[in-house]
């Protein structure tokens, strides 16, 4: 049913929000204060409706710069290259991306952390130093009929036959545009693809979903001569070890403009953040809440090193636990020789329970678990009578359901720092310090 609504705010899921009567509305590629028509589904209750008019744009409304974007576009039947699903809020002005996800955080928190505003510090979010191109790595889709790499259609499995991708840095872009046809010409199609690129050694490395047959090893190989960008690929089939061809690792600047500051050793098989410029703020943000000066620090799911080469120059010691894999292999080789860092194979928690156990006791734990989360933390904490904690996660929800359980076990939250480092997206990263109550 056609129905005319003002948007309000932004979803966590990145659409706008708006009010049919007591109902309330979601509607995609809409901005707070644009005055819409929507098809709006019949019934009570939640609705998710279809965007139809732009009847006027609301003042943090801005135009998207890219052609695959459809933000406000209302087409019947849109091409096929149209609606990319890499974006969501690439039609929203910065400063009302950063006020929503400010208030993802505190809603979380409330709604699942039972934490009241007021209780704590809420920061201001912290933006990312580029709006747009900033991601240094990004998954595709091979579109083997285009022989482009693609993203997704928004909700779809459709392919966008990207031409160009405003987040990603200029490097990636330009090795994004050789790689499926790179791809096509030597008889390689990978489910999908990761590239990564690093402004520092300029150059980049890709993860190809392919079994590493040694006839695709060979191809891979073919892929180098035919991209000069492209210094090395790792193939990962369904299961076993993954297979090297040329030289994927890649070297990043942990602040970048500032090489002195150390680097970091990266492949593209191996999690790491994809916006080195707000990573750099969020690592900062977290040694400033972590206070370890002089400590002896335990970090959980260190991953490749994000935080451990920044805890090592401040702390006395750095215990730092991650998964057996390459992960650690590249945290311990950035790190080798480095005073007082030691590192552990093991399942964060189930290492740190055993820690306790021993009765062994550390000044302060960082933790940067994945999105999943880090459940029953709480009680570890309490086991290892930590004095105060800084968790980083990437999702809200988790995240306040870990601090609930952490509150539990007789810790306060003291601050919440929220850091933007995925512009044009819902997502949000927060660093929260916890101590322990007297």
């Amino acid at each position: 049913m056609r129905t005319e609504l003002t948007i309000d705010g932004l979803a966590q899921g990145g659409e706008g929000v708006g009010r049919c009567g007591s109902r309330t509305v979601f509607v995609p590629f809409t901005a707070p204060g644009d005055r819409v028509a929507a098809d709006v589904p019949e019934g009570e209750g939640t609705g998710h409706a279809t965007l139809l008019e732009i009847l006027a744009p609301g003042s943090a409304r801005v135009e998207a710069p890219c052609r695959h974007f459809a933000g406000g576009r209302v087409e019947a039947g849109p091409p096929p290259d149209h609606h990319c699903g890499g974006c969501e809020w690439l039609h929203v002005r910065y400063e009302a991306q950063l006020a929503a996800k400010a208030g993802t955080v505190k809603e979380a928190l409330r709604r699942i952390g039972r934490l009241e505003a007021g209780s704590y510090e809420l920061r201001p979010v912290l933006g990312s130093p580029s709006a747009l191109r900033y991601r240094s790595r990004a998954k595709f889709h091979f579109d083997r009929e285009s022989e482009r790499l693609s993203f997704f259609r928004r909700r779809s499995h459709a392919p966008v036959r990207l031409a160009e991708c405003h987040l990603l840095v200029p490097g990636l872009d330009a090795l994004r545009e050789e790689v499926g046809p790179a791809l096509a010409a030597v008889r390689l199609a990978p489910r999908e693809v990761v590239l990564e690129w690093s402004d520092h050694d300029a150059r980049g490395s890709a993860l190809l979903a392919v079994e590493p047959t040694a006839a695709a090893r060979g191809r891979a190989e073919g892929m180098l001569g035919r991209v000069p960008g492209l210094a090395g690929l790792v193939l990962r089939g369904e299961g076993g070890a993954p297979a090297l061809v040329g030289e994927p690792v890649l070297r990043h600047e942990r602040s970048p403009g500032r090489p002195g500051d150390g680097l970091q050793r990266s492949r593209p098989d191996v999690f790491q953040q994809a916006n080195r410029g707000a990573n750099a703020l969020l690592v900062a943000a977290a040694l400033e809440l972590l206070a370890p000066g002089g400590e002896e620090v335990l970090e959980l799911h260190c991953g490749a090193g994000n935080f451990t080469a920044a805890l090592a120059a401040r702390a006395r010691s750095v215990w730092a636990v991650e998964v057996l894999g390459p992960a650690l292999d590249l945290a311990r080789e950035d790190l080798r020789g480095a005073a007082g860092v030691r590192f552990f194979a093991g399942d964060a928690s189930k290492v740190a329970a055993a820690f306790a156990a021993e009765g062994r006791r550390f000044g302060a734990v960082l933790l940067d678990p994945p999105r999943e989360g880090s459940k029953g933390i709480g009680r570890v904490l309490r086991a290892l009578g930590s004095p105060r904690a800084v968790y980083v996660s990437c999702d809200p929800a988790t995240l306040a359901r870990d601090v609930r359980a952490c509150l539990e076990q007789g810790y306060a939250v003291r601050t919440v720092q929220p850091v933007d480092m995925f512009p044009q997206t819902h997502h949000v990263e927060a660093v929260v310090s916890l101590e322990r109550r007297p």
